[in-house]
């Protein structure tokens, strides 16, 4: 499952501005915002576990990010939720990669279905947790040992603007999105003085290829989103992850218990309705921005 051997990185090469080896690992990262994250730290010199459900998708997103940026990556299964299969994968990624200096905590799961309270099923409601909070609780503690031994660590959680404002009928979400800015502050307090920062960003609206098929689908009304955000557009899972990318740096260690949104401005909005100006009508001049060159 490896694209090379071990390597630990001797603390005192480290910069600021570059991961230079330093081992991460990105959960959920197959595909989306998570894939884009795995890119990114690789680009920025990290090495890189791919941690996914999907053994193939996994296998594939390793294999891609070492072919193009020359990294250093390795992929495991993974079920969030399962304390055990996380300790193995965690632990076969570090033998291979080294002890883990950066974690994402990128695996989760959309809404399943729009409902009120009153029709919620109580097991629709617990899944959400489990994969969102319990996950990202199990993840980080399976990696702070070493990174308090190391004496430097940083992880980043993945919230959403939905941990800050409300939204009907995505009860289960939304608690779960809160409960990660919540884990987030705790968590950065207890660790500030170990060298570990903990913070997490809080996407809006991004057009993964999830969203874009639902988009295409009809199913979901892209234009009525993008005019409530004051940038007039979805995101781009590239632009999520050059800010979890920029956290990740050694050059960051100033910055935790901090929660950023990357949302277009959707959370600062307080009249949707107000006339702002036209919208972009495109997308490709920042997916052209953001296409990396080698």
């Amino acid at each position: 499952m490896s694209t090379a051997e071990r390597s630990t990185p001797d603390p005192s090469l480290r910069v600021a501005e570059r991961l230079r080896g330093i081992a991460c690992i990105v959960t959920g990262a197959a595909q989306g915002i998570g894939f884009e994250t795995a890119r990114e730290l690789a680009r920025l010199g990290g090495s890189v576990g791919i941690v996914d459900l999907d053994a193939d998708s996994a296998r594939l997103a390793a294999r891609s990010i070492a072919q193009e940026f020359g990294a250093r990556t390795h992929w495991a299964v993974g079920d969030v939720t399962d304390e055990q299969m996380i300790g193995r994968g965690f632990a076969e990624i570090a033998a291979e990669i080294g002890e883990v200096g950066v974690l994402v905590n990128c695996a989760g799961i959309m809404t399943p279905r729009l409902v009120p309270l009153t029709e919620m099923k109580t097991a629709e409601f617990e899944t959400m947790l489990a994969v969102h909070v319990t996950g990202t609780f199990l993840c980080s503690r399976a990696v702070l040992p070493s990174m308090q031994r190391a004496g430097y660590g940083r992880i980043i959680n993945i919230a959403s603007v939905l941990g800050v404002l409300g939204l009907p009928f995505r009860v289960g979400y939304g608690t779960a999105k809160t409960a990660i800015i919540g884990f987030t502050r705790a968590v950065a307090v207890e660790t500030a003085r170990q060298g570990i920062t903990v913070n997490a960003v809080a996407p809006g609206y991004i057009l993964t290829k999830i969203l874009q098929e639902r988009v295409e689908a009809g199913m979901i009304d892209y234009a009525r989103l993008a005019e409530r955000a004051p940038a007039g557009r979805w995101g781009l899972p590239e632009e999520v992850a050059r800010v979890i990318g920029f956290l990740a740096l050694p050059g960051s260690g100033f910055i935790t218990g901090s929660v950023i949104p990357i949302d277009g401005g959707y959370t600062i909005r307080g009249d949707p309705d107000e006339d702002i100006g036209s919208r972009p009508e495109s997308l490709d001049a920042i997916r052209e921005l953001l296409r990396v060159r080698t």
